[in-house]
Order: C-alpha cells, then sequence, then structure tokens
C-alpha cells in the first residue's frame, strides 16, 4: 500500500507532528497485522488535523481530514441534534405518546400499558429490539414491522422479551432511531434528509448528509471505502490477506441518494415516498456520511453550549445521562460493556471498564461508530471545551477478537489517546 498523509493547521501542525508518530504502526500493524489499518482521520482541537493511508486503495487515492465516510452510530447523535430544535421549539414533547404523533398503535406487546416516547427511544430503553427482517426497505411503511398485522411483523420480535422491561432496561436499537425519524417527518412536515439539512448542515456551512443526501460531488469524489480483511462481519478474517471493500467503493453520482427497497418498489422512484411512513429511508441510526473535519465542527456546537442551533439547557439535558449501568441490579447490557451512560443519543464515558476509551475520558461525552469495517467516535469535554473526532476505515480483525483494554477496539484505543494528549 502506497503511504499517504495529509497534515494541516501550519505551524501548530509542524510544533504537534511528532505527537502523532504512534500511529504509524497503524498502517503497516507495527510487526501485528491485526493492528493494521486502510486509512484514518482524525481532528483534535488542541492540536492538528491529521489523515493517513489510502481513502480508497484501487484508485490509489489520499486519505483526507475532509473525506465523508459512512461515519455509522455518531448518525444518532447527530440525527438528536435535529430532533431537539423541535423539542425547543414546542413542537413535540419528550414524554410525548410516538404512536400518537405516528399515527398507528405503538405499543410492546408484552408491556402495552408502557408509552413509547422519545426520552425512551433516544436513551434507548424504548423496549424496541431490530427484528429478524431489519430493515424495513423503501416501497413499505415502517409500520410493517411495528404492527401485529404488519408483513415484517417477525412474530414480535422487534420488542424485548418480559425481562426486560421499558423505561427500565437499556438495549440498543438501530431501529429507534427510525420511529424517531419518522417522529421528525410528522412534526415538521419534511422529509428527514431534508429537515436534517435545513436545521442544521446548511446552518454549519457542512458538505455531509444521509445516504449522500445533500452531499456535493466534490465531496463524493473525496469519499472513503469502508474495508474489511474478510468477505463481511461475519468473516473468516484473515489480518495477513488483503482489504475488500464493504461499502461505498462506488458513490453513486450527485444528487442520487442510496436506500434499502422492498420487493414491490424494486421500479418506484423515491419522490413517491410519502413523507412520514418509513423513518428507515434515510438511515438515521448509521447512513450519515461525513467527514473527520465536518465531525469536529459539530463538536465545536456542542462544546460551545448549542448555539446558534440549540440552547444550553437543552443541549445540558441531551448529554445528561438518562440510564446508568447498575451493576448490582442488571439493567441493561450496554453494548457488550462499551457503554455505561447514556443520555439523549449521546454516551458518557465513566472511565470504568468497558468503557475506558483513554486515560482521564471520565465525563467526555459523545457518540461511538462500527459498522461495514468502520471504526469512528465524536467525544468532547464540555467543561474544557476539548473534543476529537476521527475514522478508522478498515478492520483486519473482528470487532469481538480486536478489543483493547476496554470494550473499545485497539485502534480506537491508540488513536484517541494520541489525540487527547496533543
Amino acid at each position: 500500500m502506497n503511504r499517504r498523509t495529509v497534515l494541516t493547521s501550519g505551524a501548530t501542525a509542524a510544533m504537534t507532528a511528532g505527537a502523532f508518530n504512534p500511529l504509524a504502526s497503524l498502517l503497516d500493524g507495527g510487526g501485528d497485522a491485526g493492528l493494521a489499518v486502510p486509512a484514518w482521520a482524525a481532528v483534535s482541537s488542541a492540536g492538528p488535523a491529521r489523515a493517513d493511508g489510502l481513502a480508497n486503495i484501487a484508485a490509489d487515492r489520499a486519505m483526507t481530514v475532509d473525506s465523508p465516510v459512512r461515519i455509522a452510530s455518531i448518525s444518532k447523535l447527530v440525527a438528536t441534534l435535529g430532533f431537539m430544535t423541535l423539542v425547543e421549539a414546542g413542537k413535540v414533547g419528550l414524554d410525548d405518546d410516538v404512536g400518537d404523533i405516528l399515527g398507528f398503535a405503538l405499543r410492546h406487546p408484552r408491556f402495552p400499558a408502557e408509552r413509547i416516547t422519545p426520552r425512551r427511544l433516544l436513551s434507548h430503553t424504548s423496549g424496541l429490539r431490530d427484528g429478524p427482517s431489519y430493515p424495513v426497505g423503501f416501497g413499505r411503511p415502517l409500520s410493517a414491522a411495528l404492527t401485529p398485522d404488519g408483513a415484517q411483523w417477525d412474530g414480535g420480535a422487534w420488542f424485548g422479551p418480559e425481562s426486560e422491561p421499558p423505561g427500565d432496561w437499556f438495549a440498543y436499537c438501530n431501529t429507534g432511531f427510525a420511529v424517531l425519524a419518522q417522529v421528525i417527518e410528522k412534526v415538521s412536515g419534511e422529509r428527514f434528509d431534508r429537515f436534517m439539512t435545513d436545521r442544521l448542515f446548511r446552518r454549519l456551512a457542512l458538505d455531509c448528509g444521509y445516504n449522500w443526501s445533500g452531499v456535493s460531488q466534490a465531496a463524493r469524489d473525496r469519499a472513503g471505502v469502508l474495508y474489511r480483511k474478510a468477505p463481511s462481519d461475519e468473516g473468516p478474517y484473515d489480518p495477513a490477506g488483503p482489504w475488500i471493500a464493504q461499502l461505498d467503493e462506488a458513490v453513486p453520482a450527485a444528487p442520487a441518494i442510496t436506500h434499502a427497497r422492498a420487493p414491490e418498489a424494486a421500479d418506484r422512484p423515491l419522490d413517491s415516498y410519502e413523507v412520514g411512513t418509513n423513518g428507515f429511508l434515510f438511515s438515521p441510526q448509521g447512513g450519515l456520511r461525513t467527514s473527520a473535519d465536518d465531525l469536529a465542527r459539530i463538536a465545536g456546537l456542542i462544546t460551545r453550549g448549542g448555539g446558534p442551533i440549540l440552547g444550553r439547557r437543552t443541549l445540558a439535558l441531551m448529554t445528561t445521562p438518562v440510564w446508568r449501568f447498575d451493576p448490582k441490579t442488571p439493567n441493561g447490557d450496554g453494548y457488550g460493556g462499551m457503554i455505561r451512560a447514556y443520555g439523549l443519543g449521546c454516551q458518557t464515558l465513566t472511565g470504568v471498564g468497558g468503557d475506558n476509551l483513554f486515560d482521564g475520558c471520565e465525563g467526555w461525552v459523545g457518540h461511538a461508530g462500527d459498522a461495514y469495517g468502520l471504526t469512528s467516535g465524536l467525544w468532547m469535554n464540555l467543561k474544557t471545551g476539548r473534543s476529537m473526532a476521527y475514522a478508522i476505515t478498515g478492520e483486519a480483525r473482528s470487532l469481538k477478537a480486536n478489543r483493547g483494554r476496554s470494550n473499545f477496539t485497539r485502534q480506537e484505543e491508540l488513536l484517541a489517546g494520541v489525540l487527547a494528549q496533543v
């Protein structure tokens, strides 16, 4: 692999570039093939922006800090920022009954008396799960999975068991954010992707969008491909083998948008979509295409207290934990131990065990992401104003086999540890 390095920020970069020297091992593995990555990009509020490796191996194109990638679950935090503008405007309440907003009865079949609310959706305590036929594609309504007469009801498998009651039990769930996106559409009257562009991306001068919606051709031409040293998440992984593209090796030309389709909608144009019927369409749970540089701007919005997008009180509500892991009384699995405190679309690091991403991380807020070989992070210290954003675009071993001292990957621990020091 040809090695390409992009370092920005002028004299500051020159003075602090040495801090990044330990990260050289990420490209060649430093003698450990499982540590290698095809490319990474990172921005720290206290140091230079830097990218290394190849965004597209086949094209021999360098990774840059403004190369957009499918950023995975950081998409949830960003979607929450958009949703909270509606809360702040008084157009929707955190404890409203989501079924009343969506126009169909949405109830946990094993807890029919419990309301599903935005607060519970945002904090992963709603009782929802990702069903076996996940997701619901274009051409079907979201209700196809969430109502007993729906084509994708799957025997109620989109909801948790009786032993995991909503409101108390944390279960990380992508589907909850599809429901949230549909609430946004119902309340605002806008398609989710366009709402996010209008309310957030355009106002922050970001060239990003969900499922490539609104992303310029120039940004698409810089896209980062996601890789594994395996044909799929299931493996088999070969750390000594070649990088295998998983997603975005071929990016659609602007203004095309990618999305899953139901079989019956194979020939239907996207313009026929009825707003407020399927929140999965633009992948609010993980489909945001954005860069490390754009994430750094979002971090700046949050560390400044939300202005001009949100008020400080609203942002404080979002970043305050709703759920905390209780080891004495099990109340959720916390994504295998990586999550120990979670607010509204926003994680708080405790620095204990599975979420100990880097030394001194206690109290930092943000979100992690992993999918299709990518691992990513957006983390902020609201007391000091420090922040970091990073994207690593490939995994040589499975996530389970590549954990570090925490439940994050060794690559993330190495990268975040450097960013915390510069």
